[in-house]
């Protein structure tokens, strides 16, 4: 009953959050339902996963999947048909459709076991627990001044932070669900959340890109929903964990089925564009999307297939699209001058490197996808937050204005700093789990192993860049006269708490990391039939983790704070004004220096680079599809 009491617990406190007044009550129940599910997770995980009981009878099980799938499908043909949009109402008829052909077609097919725990389930648990309780506490200090500062927006924050809830408990069940069924539910309702979520704002961008995120979505529960059918009907079997032993032939056209709908749920390319899009959204959204829920669903389920598709067709065609988005997405942060905008791409290039490991599965590349999912959530959900708190302190989300933050909000600068320490510093988070994958294409007998070598060398490379810009601009010296601390006086305690607690999540991570391989990550490499283990490089790993977290960020914040009067009346090519960085040139016009950094977006910019990704992505799918209908 353990599972049951993790999945619904947040959808209670939801529940509550959303019939109590608005104010202080509806904003305590909201915290309160944070903080419960988190500690509830962390004895979830104490305990094993709840015992030995991997069957669970749940009373009219199937008729409230299909009583919940017809009702998601009628939400989602209602929101099309007030909108007056003709591919949403659809693809929601099509839902609807495959969900009572299905209810005949899986009559009699009983599962082995409803649901399944190993140290990769217990990754999620903790990631979507303590991330996404974390995010969800931010959130009621940010939502309460995101209206002050926005009072065009209707103040909808009890329905907010209820979905929010109810999106904590569907990733649950989701992480957990052995049956495909009961899986494919819980995928339907993040995909209902994310929409409203995405929506939020009601204006004619959020609105647009909220059905732009439920059409690319709902293709990709159809694609789910077709794999379930035709794994039925071969198989007589809807277990996740049996896909593994089961002949590659046979159920090949519902492996590809299921991969694309992870690759749709994790961005991958040919649909990124949907994730792009969810930055409209209030910033606690963004974080919740990127980093511990939506997108991590998509490739969960593609590492989860991993034992299936690795070494087949299917595989490698995964594999190739995790490549191409990687590398895409990497360039493409360069060009981009919206915070949001670098964090949403460097999480859809690092999805793709996830999905690249996972679609080759040797025990080397799984082992570093483990680790890039735990510090991509951690890593990203502090940079996201730390965004959202920057961008209401200078009222703007260009990371230019951001410039000097060192200074005029020095605790943010701070954990800003660990945020990005842990996304690329070697030997910080991901550039450990990229060098076991490089040693592992070394090694890969196939010739993809050498494409994917330089794929991987070209986009570590350009990631350590676009970090170091943003690192740079956070550094950078401030205005004249910008006194310390100015900007963070209205920062709230939840915002703070929840910041503060992501930066010590992260050091957390990097000083346990041999105890987290150890006792997660092997042992769930050994369930799954791919035992490996790093062995005595964990320990060397995490002293240099431990002592560059301790050492950089205070050093790097030491030179910022020297660097406010280092410039103070340089040589400016021409005759000093003043005390600051003003200077006349050769007609006596004064000027003022700004320090501003490089882009390309001519040569790497979205316009340019991201059709041609599309184009590719999509005609891998079409090869993938096409070679095993064949």
């Amino acid at each position: 009953m353990l599972v049951l009491t993790l999945i619904g617990l947040p959808v209670i406190f939801g529940f509550l959050v959303l019939i109590l007044p608005r104010g202080a009550p509806s904003s305590f129940a909201l915290i309160a339902g944070s903080l419960a599910q988190a500690g509830l997770a962390l004895v979830f995980v104490a305990l094993g996963g709840g015992g030995a009981q991997p069957l669970i009878a749940i009373p009219w099980e199937r008729e409230g999947i299909l009583g919940l799938e017809l009702l998601l499908a009628a939400f989602f043909a209602v929101s099309a048909v007030r909108s007056r949009r003709l591919l949403p109402l659809l693809l929601a008829l099509t839902q609807a459709a495959i969900a009572l052909i299905g209810e005949t077609w899986t009559e009699g097919i009983e599962a082995r076991s409803t649901w399944s725990y190993d140290g990769l389930a217990a990754l999620m648990v903790l990631v979507i627990g303590l991330v996404g309780g974390l995010i969800v506490l931010y959130s009621a200090g940010y939502m309460r001044r995101f209206h002050e500062e926005h009072p065009e927006i209707k103040d909808r924050r009890r329905s907010f932070g209820a979905i929010f809830l109810i999106f904590l408990g569907a990733m649950y069940g989701l992480v957990l669900a052995n049956d495909l069924r009961l899986l494919l539910l819980f995928w339907e309702v993040t995909t209902w959340a994310s929409f409203v979520l995405i929506g939020y704002n009601r204006d004619q961008i959020s609105v647009r890109n909220s059905f732009l995120a439920l059409d690319l979505n709902l293709l990709g529960g159809i694609a789910f929903a077709l794999g379930n059918l035709i794994l039925a009907a071969t198989t007589g079997s809807l277990e996740l964990d049996g896909l593994g032993a089961a002949s590659p032939a046979v159920i090949a056209i519902p492996l590809a089925c299921i991969a694309l709908a992870g690759l749709v749920k994790s961005a991958q390319l040919p649909f990124t564009p949907w994730l792009l899009g969810a930055m409209v959204a209030p910033t606690p959204v963004s974080a919740l999307l990127h980093s511990s829920t939506m997108v991590k669903a998509g490739v969960f389920l593609i590492i989860r297939l991993s034992p299936a598709i690795a070494g087949t067709f299917i595989g490698d065609m995964v594999a190739l699209v995790g490549l191409l988005t990687f590398v895409t997405g990497a360039f493409m942060a360069i060009s981009q001058r919206n915070a949001k905008r670098v964090l949403a791409l460097s999480t859809v290039s690092n999805l793709g490197l996830i999905v690249l490991a996972a679609g080759i599965g040797t025990p080397q590349l799984l082992w570093a996808a483990f680790f890039l999912v735990l510090f991509h959530a951690v890593a990203k959900a502090l940079l996201f937050l730390g965004v959202g708190t920057a961008s209401l302190g200078t009222g703007s989300l260009d990371i230019e204005d951001m410039g000097g933050l060192a200074v005029t909000m020095p605790r943010l600068a701070l954990l800003l700093t660990i945020g990005i320490a842990g996304m690329f510093i070697a030997p910080f988070g991901m550039l450990v789990s990229k060098w076991t994958a490089m040693e592992a294409f070394i090694d890969f007998d196939s010739p993809l192993g050498l494409a994917m070598l330089t794929g991987l060398a070209w986009g570590s490379a350009t990631t350590v860049f676009f970090w170091t810009k943003w690192l740079g601009t956070l550094l950078r010296v401030p205005d004249p006269g910008a006194p310390r601390g100015a900007l963070e006086t209205g920062t709230t305690r939840t915002e703070s708490l929840s910041e503060t607690l992501l930066a010590a999540a992260a050091l957390l991570c990097f000083g346990g990391f041999a105890l987290v391989s150890s006792f997660l990550a092997e042992p769930w490499l050994a369930s799954a039939g791919r035992a490996w283990s790093p062995g005595s490089a964990n320990v060397s790993t995490t002293l240099l983790m431990v002592g560059l977290a301790v050492l950089l960020p205070g050093v790097l914040i030491l030179l910022a704070r020297r660097n406010t009067k280092a410039l103070s009346g340089a040589y400016l090519s021409g005759r000093p004004a003043g005390a600051g960085l003003t200077y006349k040139g050769s007609a006596g016009v004064e000027k003022t220096v700004a320090l501003r950094s490089m882009y390309l977006e001519g040569l790497l910019g979205e316009k340019r680079l991201l059709p041609i990704a599309i184009a590719l992505g999509i005609l891998l799918i079409i090869v993938m599809f096409g070679t095993v209908i064949a």
